[in-house]
């Protein structure tokens, strides 16, 4: 096989590895996160809207002392948050999240990760892990 040959196919062969590749990263970035919005509002209501405030789900977010912690969290009005950074922050023991994780089950964090998601979808600011 002569040089230009050898070139041709392996230029061919990273071609079709690089597009597969693209591929399954592309098919993983649009699988969106399965939940319930209207049992995620409810679920938003009763376990983060006493700390952090989402003018789409009626929550002012000052703290709740006796609940689930005293502390204020980030308001999330200018926030834009994806479902899966939502699930990240419930679940990565941030300050309070550990009480709130231990009284929501899988089916919660779902909900209520899709639901801020659509909630806050228009929002100009997109959240980092590092906003709370």
């Amino acid at each position: 096989m002569s040089p230009r040959t050898r070139l041709a196919v392996f230029v061919a062969l990273a071609v079709v590895v690089l597009a597969s590749a693209a591929g399954v990263w592309a098919s993983s970035r649009t699988q969106a996160i399965q939940g319930n919005v209207v049992a995620g509002k409810k679920g938003y209501r009763t376990y983060c809207g006493q700390c952090h405030a989402l003018a789409e789900a009626l929550a002012a977010g000052f703290g709740a002392e006796n609940k689930f912690g005293q502390d204020g969290g980030p308001s999330f009005n200018e926030l834009k948050v994806s479902a899966s950074l939502c699930i990240s922050a419930i679940t990565e023991l941030f300050g309070g999240h550990e009480i709130v994780l231990r009284k929501m089950n899988w089916t919660q964090i779902h909900d209520v990760s899709a639901f801020v998601e659509q909630a806050t979808k228009k929002h100009p600011l997109v959240a980092k892990l590092t906003d709370g």
